[in-house]
């Protein structure tokens, strides 16, 4: 024979509500400040739509001056009355009265024959009352209320991020369907798709995640607003003479303590001796190296651009900040950034696949006494002259193509003229035309 247990479960916690029910400071907390408060447990989650429509009733059913200093807000309502109110069962309401008992927003004071009324004194004045105590919420209310304000600025807070999220979304897939599509601009918006495979659905992504993506986002759609307005550039410069209003040398001067910084930067590391000082025109890094040129926020104009960059290039394409410090040492500041710059544009060219791997077989061929950056960087501005030059004849082709089929029609078109004009007979007489 099974033994039912009648009435609801006591638990440890349900005894120190109570205690803290009793303890509650009456007058303090008005009911329209409970009733607002009740309407935000809903908002922010932490309630069901029912238990907050059931918790506004008792409320309601409460009177004002039951929450006045004195007063005793206590509900004798039974089930039966609050389910015609909140149009449900009885049964399922006191399954809410149960669930906010629980939560610790009301306090059920139950009978021995699970009825509720109130026993009072000759004065009106209450003694024993058996029913649904409200002043939980009154003991609670700034508890409660400082509670509501976390998870509703939380909730803020993921809301903004996930709007800027999807419209940088947006804007990418846009940009990146207007402009001319290139190895370069292909990798970042694969760069993109991989990070929003990582997030997953951002409604339920993290803050953190959220912003860290953002941030991505924000550099992928200036990379991609630069490449489209690159074209846009006016190239065609008058040949005149331009007055200058500023200083000369005025780069010089504010430049010095950078030239300083990098002075001691080189002194600092400790070249091999085989390395010999680069010979490379600054003009011909940008010709050479197009792909790092793009990542550069001020485009590539000298070799200080690469040093400046040089771990943030390796970051890019996973090189160890370890193989950055040892290739350093061995071949110094500059010529360790040329070579992770080489290494970047031949891994964009997909001519490299491990980054890492081909930085450390550099150092060790420096080591050896047998690493010619020249040769590489050469062979890099060769390749990308050959492309210009087929994309030259390509175009040339096709206006060659168009000229001689131009040709070839208006040949065969004179010809069926002439042929159409020797089967026209003309009048001798010019009388017949009178």
């Amino acid at each position: 024979m099974v033994n039912k247990v009648f009435g609801r479960k006591l638990s440890a916690h349900h005894i120190e509500y109570r205690k803290l029910a009793e303890t509650a400071e009456m007058g303090s907390v008005s009911r329209g400040q409970l009733i607002g408060l009740a309407r935000k447990l809903e908002m922010a989650g932490l309630i069901k739509e029912t238990e907050a429509k059931l918790l506004l009733v008792l409320l309601n059913t409460a009177s004002t001056s039951s929450f006045e200093k004195g007063g005793v807000p206590i509900v004798f309502k039974s089930n039966y009355c609050l389910s015609n109110e909140i149009c449900r069962s009885e049964s399922r309401v006191s399954i809410l009265l149960s669930s906010l008992y629980d939560c610790g927003l009301v306090v059920m004071r139950d009978s021995g024959n699970f009825k509720r009324y109130s026993s009072r004194s000759r004065s009106n004045g209450i003694i024993t009352a058996c029913g649904i105590d409200l002043r939980i919420l009154v003991a609670r209310y700034h508890e409660l209320k400082q509670k509501i304000d976390e998870v509703l600025e939380a909730q803020s807070k993921q809301k903004d991020a996930l709007h800027c999220f999807q419209g940088l979304v947006r804007q990418i897939k846009a940009s990146y369907a207007s402009i001319e599509t290139t190895p370069f601009t292909s990798l970042l918006f694969s760069r993109m798709q991989k990070i929003i495979h990582i997030i997953g659905r951002p409604a339920k992504a993290s803050v953190g995640k959220l912003h860290k993506a953002i941030g991505l986002f924000q550099w992928i759609l200036e990379r991609f607003l630069k490449q489209k307005t690159a074209k846009t550039k006016y190239r065609h410069f008058a040949d005149e003479m331009h007055i200058e209003y500023t200083t000369l040398n005025l780069n010089c001067n504010c430049n010095k303590a950078y030239e300083k910084i990098e002075k001691s930067k080189t002194e600092n590391t400790l070249p091999s001796k085989n390395s010999k000082s680069l010979q490379i025109k600054p003009e011909l890094l940008a010709q050479a190296l197009p792909n790092v040129a793009m990542f550069m926020k001020h485009g590539l104009q000298s070799e200080r651009d690469l040093i400046g960059s040089m771990e943030f290039l390796a970051t890019m394409k996973g090189i160890s900040s370890h193989a950055v410090e040892s290739a350093k040492k061995t071949m110094g500041t500059k010529k360790a950034a040329l070579a992770i710059a080489i290494i970047f544009e031949k891994h964009c060219k997909e001519l490299v696949k491990s980054s890492g791997g081909y930085l450390r077989g550099m150092i060790a061929k420096e080591n050896r006494g047998e690493l010619y950056l020249e040769r590489s960087f050469y062979a890099l501005l060769n390749e990308a002259f050959e492309e210009k030059l087929n994309d030259w004849r390509v175009q040339k082709t096709e206006k060659n193509d168009l000229t001689k089929s131009n040709d070839q029609k208006s040949s065969l078109f004179k010809s069926e003229l002439n042929e159409v004009l020797k089967t026209l007979k003309m009048p001798i007489n010019s009388k017949q035309f009178v």
